[in-house]
């Protein structure tokens, strides 16, 4: 029990508050520096009450209460059906957003199975009601301050959120095609710019785990390092939450989970990064002759259901109206249409989608399974007994000194064979192959790819070495024995690597490979913010040699020259050559033909490299890449000396790190380069929350961790919070915080503060 001066008072005072025939149970949350919330709690529903409490306390409740408009389907009523709102696949208008949403999750099918996960919810929704309930509606952050859209949550709406962020890489990222999707001979609503077959990378992350064969003190150590958007629903929120006998876990999570989604106890740690599994598979429908909405299934017509979703609408001119819009299913699911990707439903063929994590409720129960295991083995059979990570790869360390990997994630049963059994036309295929998907024929039933692929086909190691993703394919995961044999649809194998990947091996590589100590924590702190740039130490001496005698670009190739390689906010060049790498095209590294030296599978961390500035084309596009990028500073006004830390900032403080394509560790992705005089800031995604966990002995044979952390935007989304910028300034001087895990700690804190909620028995 976490005990403090005001914690008896507190308590008394809420005992004499209560009907005498009702005994209390006492949540107490303990919040220490940077606003972390300790959650104690007697049971798991209580300790989910604490977490919605104390996430809407902290100054979320705006964003919360605005995701849970979208998948409730109202924005439409709320905000107007011609409004937008950005969705995992793009941003589409409100009125596609409720259309989608009220047709692809179905409330009868997303109950929670699992009786404690159920607990965490049903206690979650309980504690952000609460807040709710106490707080004056325009007292609320400004972004939603006397809003009457902010209403109590209830369960369902949390599990539709839950399911939201279940169908992120699967059928959420096809929410315009299926809203949108129309026969032929009616009129289809428009479509946006958005394409779900390159979805924006705004969900990304470094995650290593290194093994007790190569640590200091022989027991395992884990860096996490997710990369997730810094603005909305998607922003992590830090907690730390025990239930005495039965879960002491922190970390941090994603509204409305209850628990750490990355996080680590007394002797497990774990992280995850986005798998390049695919976890959908598009079904290619033959059509009936003369009726475009019936499809054959061996040989036998079957027609499409066509369901009229009807959406309340607030229009301009306020009048409240509903508006009717057409989905149609599929016995293959939703059938969508996206025509500018060669998708079109024509009067011979239509599309739909097997998305297994359309009813996933199992996110709940699979972090707390996680929470409460205590080695790399116990984690990994929790992965593979509840299956509740939909996109994510898992890589985790315990103290024993183990570490592992496994990408367990809602991907569709399909074998290489069954997908040559089952290859759609030959137009089918090259679209499949641009796309980077899998799509199968959908005129014959065995062809149907119901459940999850099995475990034991996934990819899923341990040893007390080193595993490592940074969202290229399992492959290379454990740099020393590549895995290759798998079905294609968990990835490729053998096809170069981001130069985030290979920036990660190398500097792993220094440090394991060094003849002097092994690994410490500090090695690893200091590996994430050096900020080394690997695009500039592979191309920056070709972009100066094609630079040389150049008189126009005499100032840039200057500034290049002198610039160390690193992109450290004090910088100067580092914002230049980020300008000129962006106009030589998302990563070239990746398709090999700007490079001398060509991509060798058995050399992955090492080619392709070494651009030929003796060659006249590539000398001529290096060329053309940095006037374009002088011109772009000179239109924006900006020296092309200005220090990186000048050129991104958020609330007046420079910002490290750089964009994925240049192989940064410390990913930060910016928007253009614009007038205002630097990257735009208004949707950064990155570094977020990065964890270093290792664990000390105890005298009784026990361990616990010893974490350090940092939330790159802070626990609060509300600007006025103290909590809304306090650790960026932390991540502005590349340094990480030791998070208080033990009661002693917690105690100790100098900025501890305690709220007691009571609850009925």
């Amino acid at each position: 029990m976490l005990l403090s001066p005001l914690r008896p008072l507190a308590a008394a005072l809420c005992l004499t508050l209560l009907p005498a025939t009702v005994h209390a149970r006492e949540v107490v949350i303990t919040t220490t520096t940077h606003g972390i919330p300790h959650i104690l709690a007697p049971d798991l529903e209580a300790a989910g009450h604490g977490a919605g409490y104390a996430y809407a306390a902290a100054g979320n409740t705006c964003l919360l209460a605005d995701a849970l408009v979208t998948v409730r389907g109202e924005r439409s009523r709320v905000f107007g059906p011609d409004a937008t709102v950005d969705l995992v696949g793009g941003r589409v208008s409100n009125l596609v957003s409720d259309t989608f949403f009220r047709a692809y999750l179905d409330d009868a099918r997303l109950t929670i199975a699992d009786p404690e996960a159920d607990a965490l919810i049903r206690g979650y929704a309980a504690g952000y009601n609460r807040f709710l309930a106490g707080t004056d509606p325009q007292k609320l952050p400004e972004a939603c301050r006397g809003a009457p859209w902010v209403v109590p949550a209830t369960q369902g709406a949390l599990r539709r959120l839950l399911a939201e962020r279940a169908i992120q890489a699967s059928g959420g990222r096809f929410a315009e095609a299926i809203a949108t999707a129309a026969p032929p001979g009616t009129d289809p609503a428009p479509q946006a710019a958005t394409d779900p077959l390159t979805p924006p990378p705004a969900l990304a992350s470094n995650g290593y785990a290194l093994g007790g064969d190569l640590t200091a003190d022989g027991g395992g150590l884990l860096l996490g390092n997710p990369h997730f958007p810094w603005a909305g629903s998607l922003r992590f929120f830090a907690l730390h939450v025990t239930v005495p006998g039965v879960i002491d876990v922190m970390g941090a999570t994603l509204a409305p989970l209850p628990l750490p989604a990355i996080g680590f106890n007394a002797r497990l740690a774990w992280t995850h990064t986005v798998s390049t599994s695919r976890r959908f598979v598009l079904h290619e429908l033959r059509l009936v002759p003369g009726d475009p909405t019936a499809y054959l299934v061996d040989g036998v017509p079957e027609r499409m259901v066509a369901r009229d979703i009807a959406i309340p609408a607030r229009l301009a001119d306020g009048r409240e109206t509903i508006i009717t819009r057409r989905v149609w299913e599929s016995r293959f699911g939703a059938v969508l249409a996206m025509p500018a990707r060669g998708l079109a439903w024509t009067a011979d063929t239509a599309w739909a989608i097997a998305d297994p994590e359309r009813s996933d409720t199992r996110l709940v129960a699979q972090w707390l399974r996680l929470g409460q295991a205590g080695s790399v083995a116990e984690a990994q059979a929790a992965l593979i007994a509840t299956r509740g990570t939909p996109w994510t790869n898992t890589l985790m360390a315990d103290q024993s000194g183990r570490a592992g990997y496994a990408d367990l994630t809602g991907v569709p049963p399909v074998t290489d064979a069954l997908a040559r059994s089952c290859a759609p036309t030959a137009g089918a295929e090259a679209i499949a192959r641009a796309g980077h998907i899998t799509i199968l024929a959908g005129d014959r039933a065995a062809c149907a790819v119901p459940g999850l692929m099995p475990a034991a086909m996934m990819p899923v190691r341990n040893s007390r070495r080193l595993f490592m993703n940074a969202n290229d394919s399992y492959w290379l995961s454990d740099p020393e024995a590549p895995l290759t044999g798998l079905a294609s649809i968990l990835g490729p194998t053998e096809v170069p690597q981001r130069l985030r990947t290979r920036m990660s091996a190398r500097q792993l590589g220094e440090l394991t490979g060094r003849p002097g100590p092994a690994v410490a924590p500090s090695d690893l702190e200091a590996m994430l913010f050096s900020e080394r740039n690997l695009a500039a130490d592979l191309a920056l001496d070709a972009v100066l040699t094609s630079c040389a005698g150049q008189a126009d670009l005499a100032e840039a190739c200057t500034v290049l020259a002198r610039w160390d390689r690193v992109s450290a906010p004090a910088a100067r060049g580092a914002g230049l050559f980020r300008q000129l790498w962006r106009r030589l095209g998302a990563d070239p590294g990746r398709s090999g033909r700007f490079w001398s030296v060509p991509f060798d599978p058995a050399r992955p961390f090492d080619t392709p490299r070494a651009p030929d500035a003796h060659d006249p084309a590539t000398a001529g596009l290096l060329r053309a890449a940095l006037r374009g990028a002088v011109a772009d500073f000179r239109a924006a006004g900006l020296a092309l000396d200005a220090p990186l830390g000048a050129l991104q900032q958020r609330d007046g403080i420079p910002l490290r790190g750089g964009d994925d394509a240049e192989g940064m560790l410390d990913n930060l992705g910016l928007g253009a380069l614009g007038p205002a005089g630097g990257f735009d800031t208004a949707r950064a995604y990155g570094t977020s929350w990065v964890q270093l966990v290792r664990w000390r002995a105890l005298p009784d044979g026990g361990t616990v961790p010893v974490a350090r952390g940092l939330l790159t935007y802070g626990q609060s989304a509300d600007p006025a919070s103290p909590f809304h910028t306090d650790q960026t300034r932390l991540y502005a001087a590349g340094r990480l915080y030791d998070l208080p895990f033990t009661a002693e700690d917690i105690a100790a804190d100098p900025a501890r503060s305690e709220t007691v909620l009571d609850l009925p028995d």
